[in-house]
């Protein structure tokens, strides 16, 4: 797996999403805001690696290399979050609207653990169906069996 790319899809999505929202909220004079500003890049991050493995390999990852890519691709996911959300609010303020909870606090930390386990969902999720939908291509066109 290729945690640069991953860290790349993710902060390509993350930042569109962001300037996106922006845009959306000056012309349409709205405050829009959404947590799937927070899932969606870890989503179509996994997707993309799911589909890079499946044309590599020709196989979906195993069992124990999907949980390695979740749990290191969900580290990643938490630190590009916190990262997006305390140190990028000053030139996108929509990245502040994840700040809700001050740094050291508790309620910071069970925010956090609830990030977390969302990433693992969705890193474990879509790296499957990313494969799995690659491989489907694959055979629609001969390139497997």
């Amino acid at each position: 797996m290729n945690y640069l790319r991953y860290t790349g899809v993710f902060l390509a999505v993350a930042i569109g999403a962001g300037i996106l929202v922006s845009v959306l909220n000056a012309t349409m004079d709205s405050v829009l805001g959404s947590s799937a500003q927070l899932m969606v890049p870890a989503m179509i991050a996994a997707l993309v690696e799911g589909q890079h493995h499946a044309k590599r390999c020709k196989v979906r990852p195993g069992v124990g290399e999907a949980w390695n890519f979740t749990w290191i691709a969900t580290a990643i996911a938490i630190g590009l979050n916190v990262a997006l959300a305390y140190l990028a609010a000053p030139l996108l303020p929509v990245f502040g609207r994840l700040a809700i909870a001050p740094f050291p606090s508790q309620q910071f930390i069970v925010l956090l653990g609830l990030y977390g386990a969302g990433y693992l969902i969705c890193n474990r999720l879509f790296l499957g169906i990313g494969a799995g939908n690659q491989l489907s291509l694959m055979r629609s066109r001969g390139e497997v069996e």
